[in-house]
């Protein structure tokens, strides 16, 4: 399994990327990673979008006819007997959770918070093969494992103006590119939400996108008002307000208001905490981590706090500081402890590990039931004795 360094940033600071270029401009990292992070071969890719359960998609161009085709995964292994040499790519989504060996790359984005990170989606493009210029709502770290690509990029929030070539195919425009540039295996290529890229391969080559998203409001809203702790029995009044015109179909104008104080007399902030932990800290494909039952992860975690615990770079762990109490979240799992645990998360977070020495440091109530639960919803196993 090929090793990645600590960060992908090159020579510029954590502090230099997050206040100069995150969500607000592109940047173009030579050499990021060392060497060649070849991390999954085009055979495996192909692999796996014959796999029922993973996302796939093929997409091709007739670039003399403009004309693109796009095929939804599981394909037929027969489909890559059929293809040319030149102008197609396959692009696998969250193939992190497949794939082992590409979770090592999220070791290298440690300066940026754990639970913003998306998904790994994996592309294999063969010469001039691409998706076509187009936008993503989300933050993306462009790893180039094998071949060359092509990029332009624009600027943020350029005006662009859009096409769709394909039915499901959403681009825009070719736009003025601020950068233009080829791409070699190591190199990095961050780009911000709403900014332009177009990227083209000169060869056949893989490239992996690291995607990071923010929470939306709705996802939020949506776990806060589907809270079994939340009673939502109040019926609307109108005594003293129906009027004889209201018979005739005309609704009730203070019914919204009174909806607004409804809501906000049920809510609060620690609701509002907890509704958010769990988002954004839950999983695309829980399934794929072992969970382990509770008298089993409790027996566990007494072996862990003489040999250490791993975190499986899968799993989320977060946590909000409320009222000199912790809520913690693991893999979209609400928990309450008391202060004082939040120096594991953290140490979790950036070292993926806690070892004896880390534990003994820690208040033990609260570590040992932490520990089982984190073993529980498989995301802390036992370390490794050579690790």
């Amino acid at each position: 399994m090929a090793q990645i360094q600590s960060s992908m940033l090159g020579d510029i600071s954590p502090e230099e990327f997050l206040s100069d270029y995150w969500q607000k401009k592109p940047l173009l990292i030579r050499g990021g990673f060392s060497a060649d992070p070849a991390l999954i071969t085009p055979e495996e890719l192909a692999g796996y979008s014959l796999d029922d359960d993973i996302e796939s998609r093929l997409i091709q161009h007739n670039s003399q006819q403009q004309r693109w085709q796009l095929s939804h995964g599981p394909l037929e292994e027969t489909v890559f007997e059929e293809l040319g040499e030149e102008n197609w790519t396959l692009l696998v989504q969250s193939l992190d959770y497949f794939h082992p060996p590409l979770q090592e790359l999220t070791k290298a984005c440690n300066f940026l918070p754990r639970w913003r990170l998306d998904d790994i989606m994996v592309s294999f493009a063969t010469a001039h093969g691409g998706v076509g210029p187009h936008l993503d709502k989300y933050d993306v770290f462009l790893v180039q494992g094998q071949g060359q690509r092509r990029w332009r990029v624009g600027f943020k929030d350029q005006k662009v103006s859009t096409l769709n070539p394909h039915p499901q195919i959403a681009q825009v425009a070719p736009f003025e590119a601020t950068m233009d540039v080829i791409v070699n295996p190591g190199d990095v290529l961050y780009i911000p939400p709403n900014t332009p890229h177009w990227g083209v391969s000169v060869d056949n080559s893989i490239t992996y996108s690291i995607g990071f998203r923010a929470p939306n409001i709705g996802s939020i809203l949506d776990s806060v008002l589907s809270s079994a702790s939340l009673e939502f029995d109040s019926l609307w009044q109108d005594s003293g307000k129906l009027k004889k015109y209201h018979a005739f179909g005309a609704l009730h104008s203070e019914m919204p208001d009174w909806a607004l104080d409804e809501l906000q007399h049920l809510l609060n902030r620690r609701e509002l905490l907890i509704a958010a932990g769990k988002t954004v800290t839950e999983l695309k494909y829980p399934e794929v981590l072992e969970a382990v039952n509770l008298p089993k992860s409790q027996e566990l975690s007494e072996i862990a706090l003489t040999e250490g615990v791993e975190l499986n770079l899968l799993a989320r762990i977060a946590y909000f500081e409320h009222e000199q109490i912790l809520l913690a979240f693991i893999n979209g799992v609400y928990f309450q402890f008391p202060a004082g645990l939040e120096q594991a998360i953290q140490t979790l977070n950036q070292k993926h590990r806690l070892t004896p020495e880390d534990l003994s440091e820690l208040p033990r109530l609260p570590l040992g039931e932490f520990l089982t639960h984190g073993i529980a919803l498989g995301a802390l196993t036992l370390s490794n004795s050579d690790s």
